[in-house]
């Protein structure tokens, strides 16, 4: 077995080598990268499935590379084993791990992750025939990119001030377990030593994209503002930066417990999860803007004085911390009104009501959500229609009884009040005087339940007034509405 394995691994060092001589020759860097994606989305790899032989092919390679590099053993070899629970089946899992010390004494202690998932979708029968999910841009392109980064810094020690972890991450695809198993078994180095982390996850389409996304940057003190001045010298397309963990990729585990962490990402314009992504079709040319780039990001954040989060990123690790979230919502449904003194209540009318909202999270568990709506409500009354154009402020406290563990999906009961100003209206045919004989203002409480799936908000909500809007009549009535709510967060 290990003959075959070292034959193996000679046979894939032999074949990466050709790769690298064959039309990149202005551009080493690109060809060795191209190499590298070549061999782990080739078809011998089986897509890098859980339980397959490919996969255990990639994990070889990968440390074969770091140990080329001259990358140091974290523990007793490059392998973090651990096993999955799939079903009633157990299946074993590895991480690749290496690191580089580094050069500055004071700061050596401290560490840099930069990690890219080698792990894919293995392949599926379709009509008999095996159809393989290569995994090129996903994430074949990552590691190709965090293998040259480590060969970099190894023959330029000098440059990385704190010292660097490199990462393989397996079992990415399967919710981020390699990545939390790696954060379990090394506690207290996580909590306490690393600084920054990187996730390398899908960089191989550069052009196609117009650019590098830097999703997460701006959790790090400063990350944004550094970002921004590499890439303006180095006239690299900086597309996008954020302030939010990217909680789809490896980054998500760190950022929960409170580590800086950016997500390097050219875009979804590869044929992302599908037989189509294959080696044949990355921008190597780019990859290579992209590994030089984060050669000067990671080497100048490894040797800045001091690593802390930014104020925004850090107050939202604590329970009591204030998160704002602005965004557009609409309602659609019915209102009427309720005479509470008599056997009847109106027949409904449609209504409907859009505008902004704020949801002010706080701490965990807690949100508040202001709105300002334009608002269209009546009911039905003896001349026809009764319809008013209200400007309607629902103000809501929802309390996050459940979700997933991303924090993706969110549920939760809605409790709160309303102030609605109306401002013009018509009963059957007669305009309603709002200075005489109808309120322009009322008040009201709202119930309801919500659920929150990423960005996208929905939720069905209950309004009963509490203010008479009978007018001359003598008959107490008060509006009440339902409705489906849709909304989406910025």
């Amino acid at each position: 077995m290990i003959k075959s394995l070292f034959t193996l691994l000679l046979s894939l060092c032999v074949l990466s080598f050709s790769l690298n001589a064959q039309g990149f020759e202005s551009d080493p860097l690109a060809g060795r990268l191209k190499g590298h994606v070549s061999i782990l989305a080739s078809d011998s790899l089986e897509g890098r499935g859980l339980g397959t032989g490919g996969k255990i092919m990639a994990k070889n390679y990968i440390a074969e590379q770091f140990r080329s590099t001259g990358l140091r053993h974290f523990n007793n070899d490059y392998f973090q084993h651990f096993d999955l629970r799939i079903g009633l089946a157990r299946v074993p899992a590895t991480n690749v791990v290496g690191y580089l010390p580094g050069s500055d004494p004071g700061l050596m202690d401290e560490f840099i992750l930069i990690g890219a998932h080698y792990d894919h979708l293995g392949y599926e029968y379709h009509d008999g025939e095996r159809v393989i999910y290569n995994g090129a841009d996903d994430n074949a392109s990552g590691v190709a990119v965090l293998i040259e980064l480590a060969a970099y810094f190894s023959q330029n020690p000098n440059l990385i001030g704190r010292s660097v972890i490199f990462v393989a991450f397996d079992a990415e695809e399967s919710g981020l377990l390699g990545s939390e198993i790696f954060i379990d078994e090394n506690k207290v180095l996580v909590r306490d030593k690393i600084k920054m982390m990187f996730s390398l996850d899908m960089v191989g389409m550069y052009e196609a994209n117009s650019g590098l996304e830097l999703r997460g940057i701006g959790t790090l003190y400063d990350g944004d503002n550094l970002a921004r001045e590499i890439a303006m010298a180095q006239d690299i397309q900086l597309r996008k930066t954020t302030s939010d963990i990217p909680v789809r990729t490896d980054t998500r585990p760190f950022g929960d417990i409170g580590i800086p962490a950016a997500q390097a990402f050219t875009g979804l314009e590869s044929p992302y999860h599908q037989p189509g992504d294959t080696y044949d079709l990355l921008d190597y040319d780019g990859m290579a803007i992209v590994t030089r780039y984060l050669q000067s990001l990671v080497g100048e954040i490894s040797m800045m004085p001091d690593l802390a989060p930014s104020r925004r990123f850090a107050r939202l690790q604590r329970t009591y911390g204030l998160r704002f979230n602005p965004g557009l919502l609409a309602n659609i449904g019915s209102t009427n009104h309720k005479f509470p003194d008599e056997f009847f209540d109106a027949n409904n009318v449609f209504a409907f009501s859009t505008g902004f909202f704020l949801q002010m999270q706080v701490g965990q568990k807690f949100s508040v959500q202001p709105e300002i709506l334009y608002d269209y409500n009546g009911s039905k009354s003896p001349d026809g229609s009764y319809r008013r154009h209200s400007l309607t402020i629902p103000v809501n406290l929802q309390y996050y009884l459940a979700g997933d563990d991303s924090g993706l999906v969110r549920v939760y009961p809605i409790t709160g009040g309303y102030f609605r100003y109306n401002f013009a209206g018509r009963d059957g045919g007669a305009d309603l005087d709002f200075d005489n004989s109808h309120p322009s203002s009322e008040w009201g409480l709202n119930l309801g339940f919500g659920i929150d799936i990423m960005k996208v908000h929905l939720a069905f909500t209950w309004r009963r007034g509490l203010t008479d809007i009978s007018a001359m009549s003598g008959i107490p009535a008060f509006g009440a509405g339902r409705y489906l709510t849709v909304g989406y967060r910025f």
